[in-house]
């Protein structure tokens, strides 16, 4: 690049936008990419200590300018149900379509990022988004980068990012436990789970309360499932206690079993299975009546979006699987 003083800049192309910051107040873009000095500008220019611009010069090829290395890497890496939102400082944002799961190629991401300087930043894998939501941003962090940095992000390919959108929209819940059954007080998991369901547009369509007894529990959730309920919620009798009957019932009930037990707290006391047809039932732990956000919190935006869940993910989970308020 050649160097201006601002002073004879009148007539040049300013070749990246200026921002000007006052703390508390605003943070803007007075002058933007391509514009043209003109004589009046000259003094805002300084006053936002730009004593110099800068124009490209002929031996500058080879190299893109950092707004077209930022819409690159977002035609690399943007996915299904998003869209890419205006360019601001030499950075595109990612933006969601749809409300549903972010899904993040993490190994893909690191292959990008570890290129040069080139940058891919994006919410965490498996994070639930809402339409509109800002779920990731594209850019470089010199003005111009060498064109073969992002030939290299081309052969690594993508997307890197993806929302899975959420589809499964009713639920069914089984209560077990005797003191519930017979009044002696009052079902408190069912609320919390309709609370925590309503905010991603789930609604109850079956419920049964059962006594703690392994065939009433299976005949009650091959009724709510008979019922239509895309996904089977059962809560009580999910510890170790001889007495606690839901994950067998579970197991017997369900075609596959991929936990009983997750390396997550609070809500480790976690059963995920799925029927033949893959609806998934969820044994859902005690933790869930008094903390917030469980293992549940985290599993539950993953069925809504028919992201299945495998044993290796569930071991994953270890790993940022100590939640707190």
């Amino acid at each position: 690049m050649k160097q201006i003083r601002t002073q004879d800049a009148v007539g040049h192309a300013l070749i990246h936008d200026i921002v000007r910051i006052v703390i508390g107040e605003v943070k803007d873009t007075p002058f933007r990419r391509g514009h043209v000095i003109r004589e009046e500008d000259i003094p805002k220019l300084l006053d936002l200590g730009k004593e110099h611009i800068y124009v490209m010069e002929p031996s500058d090829e080879g190299f893109l300018h950092e707004e077209d290395v930022a819409r690159a890497l977002y035609d690399i890496a943007g996915g299904d149900y998003m869209h890419d939102g205006p360019m601001a400082q030499g950075k595109i944002e990612a933006i969601a379509d749809v409300d549903g799961l972010l899904m993040v190629n993490v190994e893909k991401l690191h292959a990008i990022n570890s290129i040069g300087e080139l940058t891919i930043v994006t919410k965490l894998n498996h994070t639930p988004v809402k339409a509109g939501d800002k779920i990731g941003g594209m850019r470089c962090i010199p003005l111009l980068l060498e064109e073969e940095q992002v030939e290299a992000a081309k052969r690594i390919g993508g997307p890197v990012l993806n929302i899975k959108p959420f589809v499964r929209k009713t639920m069914g819940i089984v209560t077990t436990g005797s003191e519930v059954f017979e009044g002696r007080i009052k079902d408190a998991f069912t609320p919390i789970i309709e609370e925590r369901c309503a905010a991603f547009g789930v609604e109850k369509i079956a419920h049964e309360i059962v006594t703690d007894n392994t065939d009433d529990i299976v005949a009650a959730i091959s009724k709510v499932k008979q019922a239509g309920a895309d996904i089977i919620f059962c809560t009580g009798g999910m510890s170790v206690d001889p007495d606690d009957l839901t994950p067998g019932a579970i197991k017997r009930y369900a075609d596959t079993v991929v936990t009983y037990g997750l390396p997550v707290l609070p809500g480790s006391m976690v059963c995920i299975a799925y029927c033949a047809d893959g609806t998934p039932i969820l044994g859902v732990p005690g933790g869930v009546l008094f903390s917030k956000p469980t293992a549940f919190d985290a599993i539950l935006p993953r069925l809504i979006a028919n992201d299945i869940i495998t044993k290796e993910d569930c071991i994953a989970m270890g790993h940022g699987g100590f939640l707190t308020r």
